[in-house]
């Protein structure tokens, strides 16, 4: 089980939405670890067409699947929010 620092959970709490930048941020480590959709469908275990939809922000993935990702793909949940460049 992961644990979410108050740092993490602040991110998720702030008020603002993170979502288009966890969109763009999960499409970016994709293409940065040269993951096709499908493989990465696979391993997240859900279907293609779903993490279409999250990667162009058409549907906003829940806690569970973000906190999944990020373990799958040793991740941080800041390191998503934020993306490369700590923004």
């Amino acid at each position: 089980m992961i644990e979410l620092s108050e740092k993490d959970l602040s991110l998720i709490v702030g008020g603002d939405n993170v979502y288009p930048v966890v969109c763009k941020n999960m499409k970016n480590i994709r293409h940065q670890r040269k993951i096709t959709q499908q493989k990465m469908a696979m391993d997240m275990m859900i279907d293609q067409s779903t993490l279409s939809k999250y990667e162009s922000c058409r549907r906003n993935p829940d806690l569970n699947y973000i906190i999944h990702f990020c373990s799958t793909y040793g991740l941080t949940v800041e390191d998503l929010f934020r993306g490369p460049s700590g923004q």
